[in-house]
């Protein structure tokens, strides 16, 4: 089973971090001209996406006090702060439904020099009474009153929690290694470690800092074991964490954002946010979204169509170990409902953009076409629309949109929708960021689906929203901040022939899409 893998792992592009972590780490510089102070970053940390980024940093700071209890569930009392070498005030516990409670305490503290400035940020264990601990790191925004964004990292390597596996994982250091704290591991599954520094992950927030957003980074902690349940617990962790922390967080205007496994992890996570601190906004890029249907997927469409199967089990033997606790493998019956769309959907707060490719093979498209039908309008698909895949050539992974040059079009989109959602009407700019070739190429398969009367999905939002006249966008390939709406009119016009400016962009997009050539 060891070849099949390590060929399997060789042919995957999880995620889009190297691209997204160089075009975020030149925004910091672009703005100020000064890095963070942490190890240098290697090929991850991108905000957008959670996974592997570079060395861990060494936990600093002196332990906090307890930051008081919250609610899961139900709603949660107001807590007192975290102060270093002191206890806080405990929250109430939550009610009707809140059978989780969290007791959050400050491990640690950081001073980052980021953007010019020195940030602290803390390291926060949250704690209950029938579970493993759930471990958050917080960048504070500012000012007092900030909308804050939940940036679920399943996959990132701490070694702060003080815990004895992450010490284990971290001295292994980045690479591949056995999965040997899975459930039930059998000797024959490996899985890929990646440390992010807390440096890493406050320069992968530059877009939040710049528009005054706080942000609270959950970890699942794939490589330390666990289970699907767990991992939503911990994306949840974050919310129950920002109605302990009220006094400092508008709870109004929350979001969150995830890809992949943290995509599931975003919609999950939300699902089981406390009442008063539930998001409403999400963003889940290619997100897993019903194990039902993704089992049926791994095991009979990959199984029997993909040219390499035994690259394919042997990627998803971790998942499906992962999955199994929670939902039984393979994962039927009334154990699996909460983890479907009909389970999912009901209760789901806000609403959702979810991009996904045609020609994802981890997860397949059809995941997110099923959760549109399922859930209504509050999901807002957008799908890279391509000729039928080819199970032969294709690789194992999420699919072309990953790869589009210099910052791919599907983090501007969510970057800009949970800013536009999340600010306040009267803020005076918006800050995004992205790249004129990333988006040239998905407006091209966008005019293509028009041509051959194929559903794109919710375009127009994202494109209104990426032309709004408050709109600044740091364009990756020129390295500055130029107004979205003349970005994105210099890329509607190389696609659709036409000649408009900003405004004229903005008329169009009030009716609809341009009439391709």
């Amino acid at each position: 089973m060891r070849a099949p893998l390590f060929n399997a792992l060789s042919r995957v592009r999880l995620r889009p971090r190297s691209v997204a972590k160089v075009a975020l780490t030149s925004l910091a510089l672009c703005l100020t001209a000064c890095g963070g102070d942490d190890d240098s970053p290697n090929n991850g940390g991108s905000g957008a996406t959670s996974g592997s980024g570079g060395s861990a940093g060494t936990a600093g700071g002196g332990a906090g006090g307890s930051a008081g209890t919250a609610g899961v569930g139900g709603t949660a009392g107001a807590g007192g702060t975290a102060a270093a070498g002191g206890s806080a005030g405990t929250a109430g516990t939550g009610g009707g439904g809140g059978q989780l409670s969290f007791t959050f305490t400050t491990i640690g503290k950081r001073t980052v020099r980021s953007m010019d400035q020195d940030l602290e940020v803390e390291l926060i264990r949250g704690d209950r009474d029938d579970g493993p601990a759930s471990y958050l790191l917080y960048v504070p925004a500012p000012g007092p009153n900030a909308p804050v964004v939940v940036m679920n990292e399943p996959y990132s390597g701490i070694d702060w929690t003080g815990e004895a596996v992450d010490a284990k994982w971290a001295a292994r250091g980045d690479g591949l290694h056995p999965d040997d704290d899975a459930p039930n591991y059998s000797g024959s599954d490996y899985t890929l470690y990646g440390a992010q520094s807390v440096a890493e992950a406050v320069d992968a927030d530059v877009v939040w800092r710049l528009n005054g957003f706080a942000v609270i980074h959950a970890y699942a902690r794939f490589y330390s074991g666990g289970d699907v349940e767990g991992d939503a617990i911990d994306a949840a962790a974050a919310y129950a964490f920002a109605s302990a922390r009220q006094q400092e967080l508008d709870l109004t205007r929350i979001g969150a954002l995830g890809g992949s496994w943290g995509g599931m992890m975003t919609l999950f996570g939300a699902r089981r946010a406390p009442e008063g601190a539930r998001p409403i906004a999400l963003a889940a890029l290619t997100p897993l979204s019903d194990f039902v249907d993704q089992h049926q997927w791994t095991d009979d469409v990959l199984a029997t169509q993909y040219a390499r199967p035994a690259d394919a089990e042997a990627f998803f033997s971790p998942y499906w170990r992962r999955a199994a606790p929670s939902m039984g493998y393979p994962p039927a019956g009334a154990a699996s409902v909460p983890f479907t769309h009909a389970g999912l959907c009901p209760g789901l707060p806000g609403k959702a953009f979810v991009p996904h490719d045609d020609w994802d093979l981890l997860i397949p498209v059809r995941q997110t076409e099923g959760l549109a039908a399922a859930c209504g309008a509050q999901i807002e698909p957008l799908y890279w629309r391509r000729a039928p895949v080819d199970f032969q050539t294709a690789p194992l992974d999420h699919g072309p949109l990953g790869a589009e040059p210099q910052l791919p079009s599907m983090l501007t989109f969510a970057w800009t929708f949970l800013a536009t959602e999340l600010a306040q009407s009267s803020s005076s700019a918006l800050f995004t960021a992205g790249s004129e070739a990333a988006l040239e190429e998905f407006l091209t398969l966008v005019s293509d689906a028009q041509r051959t009367g194929r559903d794109p999905g919710v375009v127009l939002p994202r494109l209104r929203e990426l032309a709004a006249p408050r709109v600044q966008l740091y364009e990756a390939g020129a390295d500055q901040f130029v107004p979205g709406g003349d970005a994105l009119a210099r890329v509607v016009n190389r696609v659709y022939q036409t000649s408009y400016d900003a405004a004229a962009l903005r008329a169009q997009l009030a009716t609809g899409l341009p009439t391709p050539p």
